[in-house]
């Protein structure tokens, strides 16, 4: 297994400064890079850890993977935390995809138009959806630099467990962008 956190000389903590992660990687990939006679493979590698280590749920995953993999062996259920805002959210997405059902079932322009009001309110619940999960990312990241804090002496379940909640936070929020992408202007 590859070790991102080395390719791109930083420490194996769960909370990586973003910029000095950048500054990291463009260095890394100046040099690596095939136009300035580097190494495709080296290049690709760097490219690949700069994804991983650049996404908090990904970074803290690949931690895990490298020091504590028997906690990833275990099934992840939704964690308790977000467990009320995924039924929320379920609502809010079967609400989306009523209202695409009822578009793609109109044939007139007229029946579209009678349709906008509640288009424009689907949007409002997606958009406040969006807006929470936003809220529930950043407090687990302020629970992740809290934890890197005291990093000295690790603590791998709480991590493990703000792993499994910043992923499923992160897919949620990719859903709700999808569906309201697939709602059009």
């Amino acid at each position: 297994m590859s070790d991102h956190f080395a390719a791109l000389s930083q420490p194996r903590r769960p909370w990586l400064d973003p910029a000095a992660l950048r500054e990291s990687f463009h260095r890394a990939a100046a040099v690596a890079h095939p136009d300035a006679g580097g190494d495709a493979t080296i290049f690709a590698a760097l490219n690949a850890a700069q994804a991983v280590l650049g996404e908090p749920a990904s970074r803290l995953r690949h931690l895990i993977e490298l020091e504590a993999p028997q906690l990833l062996t275990r099934a992840a259920p939704v964690p308790g935390e977000v467990a009320d805002l995924f039924m929320q959210l379920a609502t809010v997405r079967r609400a989306a995809e009523d209202y695409r059902k009822k578009h793609a079932a109109t044939s007139s322009p007229l029946a579209r138009a009678l349709l906008a009001g509640e288009k424009a309110g689907v949007r409002v619940k997606l958009d406040a959806a969006i807006a929470r999960l936003a809220i529930a990312q950043e407090q687990a990241l302020a629970e992740v630099r809290a934890l890197d804090a005291t990093w000295a002496t690790p603590a791998w379940e709480p991590l493990a467990a703000l792993q499994a909640r910043l992923a499923f936070l992160s897919k949620w929020s990719g859903q709700l962008r999808e569906d309201l992408f697939q709602l059009g202007p």
